[in-house]
């Protein structure tokens, strides 16, 4: 019998690890570099941060909360989980990559969007592309609240 391994245990924070690791090479690297030579795209920089930001948010959830509650039990919702993760992690790695940058900025402009009618603010129509980290978003909750009543012990 073939004990199943949940990918908290190390697929996930793995994944993130170099997701994270790629992202700091980028914003504390290649970009400052650029920030430097161009201090007019600081407020590029600026937003960079506050992805980073963000994203550490998710990366500490991951693999320091989640992990611990789910490290030792499998759910059939865990690679889905996982492909919302890694698309989440690309979207945010869009925003670290120079050039490319303006495709993260629009991928995550609903969710920016989103946030700012929130709070009473006018929030701009970003498109389609606008609706992918949202839909990100909501998915990923969904099935991080549905994987804690569908997990199965497995060790």
């Amino acid at each position: 019998m073939v004990i199943p391994v949940s990918p908290w245990a190390k697929d996930i924070p793995r994944i993130n690890n170099v997701f994270m690791v790629i992202s700091l090479i980028f914003v504390f690297g290649l970009d400052l570099l650029i920030l430097i030579s161009s201090p007019s795209l600081a407020l590029f920089w600026y937003m960079m941060l506050g992805v980073l930001a963000v994203f550490a948010i998710f990366y500490c959830l991951e693999n320091f909360v989640f992990r611990k509650q789910f490290a030792g039990t499998t759910s059939h919702l865990d690679k889905w989980i996982t492909l919302v993760i890694i698309l989440r992690n690309i979207v945010f790695l869009l925003n670290f990559v120079p050039f490319i940058q303006l495709l993260g900025i629009a991928l995550l402009g609903g969710l920016f969007s989103a946030i700012i009618g929130l709070f009473g603010g006018n929030g701009s129509d970003s498109g389609i592309f606008g609706l992918v980290a949202p839909i990100l978003l909501v998915s990923y909750i969904i099935l991080i609240i549905r994987r804690y009543s569908t997990s199965k012990t497995a060790i």
